[in-house]
């Protein structure tokens, strides 16, 4: 693979700058894509490890490639991979098809790999929440800048040796523009369709959505996959028939959660309220109801007690008053008749009258969607991700 991307040869430093800043190992190669390969390389002033992504321009655009390295460069965050240095190859040396990034090296793997070694056994909550807590940290340095990353997934979460996160890819971000006040603009809907198939929000399917929102999902299928080991749906759209019967639990006032795995014949006992309570406020298929990034921040489970949980949550997440609950779900036509969900009132466990109904013809064991590696698509063309 590599030799059809670079010739026979391995790639040298791209340019005498650069290549006397750093040097590049091509025996050790951190991974490989239909774009090029990533490779370690180090600081020869600092002794620093790094590694170097290697882009072929002629599968994947300049202006794209430049143009997520000037993102990465704007954004100076401990759970961001951060650039060092970034420029073309030389042409004296037969490289002007080659783009050089040289970056931070994050050895300890793919979050995505941590989940799949696990199998059958779940993530723990302990783990999952330190792990999490540092991803929204990463994507909230990212929404206060104004870049929606567009392709959150477990693929595109990296660890150090000292299991810090590293958020990497950012080939389908959008920058949205400041107003001369300085505030983030975010007036205009986005229509491209991109970023990967299980983590893409159905809004964002569908051709219509604001980026920040359509985040949010993709963190709450991260977290979904963390502590379940599969996915919660195939694909955010009708081409999934999960995806119709969960917008009907939704609209129902079910808990998303427990649908999903109800399908399954599983049960999610294993989990907390607290965590159950979040992944259905992340999960809602209406962006405007959906959990913001100042939710998340602020919710118990991610506190960790430093906000107490109510005693009673209704299965959209909203507090059970002497009113009644309060849905957080779709938005609800005029004249519908919502089911809610009740209490056992020694344990205050739910119990999902409507699971049954919500799941007629579904008494045969079906299939999970599968938890493999997927590849993005979007405007570079399936922006396959090589570091």
């Amino acid at each position: 693979m590599i030799e059809s991307l670079f010739g026979a040869e391995s790639p040298r430093a791209h340019n005498d700058n650069l290549s006397q800043l750093y040097s590049i190992d091509h025996r050790k190669k951190y991974g490989e894509g239909g774009y090029g390969a990533t490779y370690a390389a180090r600081d020869r002033r600092t002794g620093e490890a790094l590694a170097v992504k290697i882009v072929d321009t002629r599968r994947m655009r300049l202006d794209a490639v430049k143009r997520e390295c000037e993102i990465l460069s704007s954004l100076n965050h401990p759970n961001i991979i951060s650039v060092r240095a970034h420029g073309p190859g030389d042409q004296a040396r037969n490289e002007e098809h080659l783009y050089f990034i040289f970056m931070e090296v994050a050895s300890g793997g793919e979050l995505f790999d941590q989940v799949v070694e696990r199998g059958t056994n779940a993530m723990s909550e302990d783990t999952a929440r330190e792990l999490f807590r540092q991803l929204i940290a990463g994507l909230k340095c990212c929404h206060e800048n104004g870049v929606a990353h567009r392709d959150l997934k477990l693929e595109n979460v990296l660890l150090t040796k000292d299991q810090i996160v590293k958020v990497i890819d950012f080939g389908l971000s959008h920058q949205y523009p400041r107003t001369k006040s300085g505030i983030i603009d975010r007036s205009k809907p986005l229509k491209e369709i991109c970023g990967s198939k299980s983590y893409a929000a159905p809004e964002v399917m569908a051709g219509l959505y604001e980026g920040f929102a359509a985040d949010m999902w993709s963190l709450g299928v991260c977290l979904f996959a963390m502590l379940s080991g599969f996915f919660p749906l195939d694909e955010a759209s009708k081409r999934d028939w999960r995806f119709e019967r969960l917008a009907q639990g939704q609209f129902r006032g079910v808990s998303t959660t427990h649908l999903v795995y109800s399908w399954y014949k599983r049960s999610p006992d294993h989990l907390s309220r607290e965590v159950v309570d979040l992944l259905n406020r992340m999960l809602m298929i209406d962006p405007a109801k959906r959990a913001s990034m100042v939710d998340v921040l602020s919710h118990p489970w991610i506190t960790a007690g430093g906000v107490p949980m109510q005693d009673h949550f209704d299965v959209g997440g909203e507090v059970v008053d002497v009113d009644g609950p309060r849905f957080r779900g779709v938005k609800i036509p005029e004249g519908a008749v919502l089911q809610t969900a009740y209490y056992d009132d020694e344990e205050f466990d739910p119990v999902y009258r409507s699971l049954a109904e919500l799941n007629d013809g579904l008494e045969e064991e079906v299939t999970l969607p599968t938890l493999a590696r997927q590849e993005a698509f979007g405007r570079q063309g399936g922006c396959t991700r090589i570091y």
